[in-house]
């Protein structure tokens, strides 16, 4: 049987992890070279569902909130967008369907998208802060198709991303 306290302690077991990943990933970005239309670093969950087993953590180099620059060839010295964690457990894998359906429920009958969306922010946010960079662009977390996106560098949201001021 699923519990919400044990669910929230086993996603934030499973991210932690991925600190030292994701920290060292955050550090590496410092010596990336970008193209000069870039004009903010976004970093990405890839949970397009968040009662996913699996997630990922992308850094997108954007002229803005939303656009990325122009793809940058393999021979170019620039990056316009790097994998931070590829392909890492959230909760757990499911033997069969039927475990996925009955957590499936448990996830919405529980409510817990905002909770799971609230400790992976917590999660990049520290692994940010622990890797002690300085970039020269601004950056933002934040998750696909969601309006409200995270300023790393200061700890705060975004309710508008369409206001954001590069």
């Amino acid at each position: 049987m699923y519990r919400v306290k044990k669910y929230v302690k086993t996603i934030q077991k499973n991210l932690d992890k991925q600190t030292e990943t994701l920290v060292n990933a955050f550090k590496n970005v410092e010596n990336l070279k970008f193209p000069a239309d870039a004009k903010v670093l976004i970093v990405v969950s890839s949970m397009d569902d968040l009662s996913d087993e699996q997630f990922e953590i992308y850094l997108a180099v954007n002229e803005d909130m939303f656009d990325s620059v122009d793809a940058v060839d393999d021979n170019s010295e620039y990056s316009d967008g790097v994998y931070l964690v590829d392909s890492a457990i959230l909760y757990k894998e499911f033997d069969t369907g039927k475990q996925l359906e009955q957590f499936v429920d448990f996830f919405e009958k529980n409510d817990l998208e905002e909770i799971t969306m609230k400790e992976v922010s917590d999660w990049v946010k520290k692994c940010f802060d622990l890797a002690q960079v300085t970039l020269p662009l601004p950056i933002y977390f934040r998750f696909t198709d969601e309006e409200d996106a995270l300023n790393l560098v200061t700890g705060k949201w975004e309710e508008d991303q369409m206001e954001i001021e590069l």
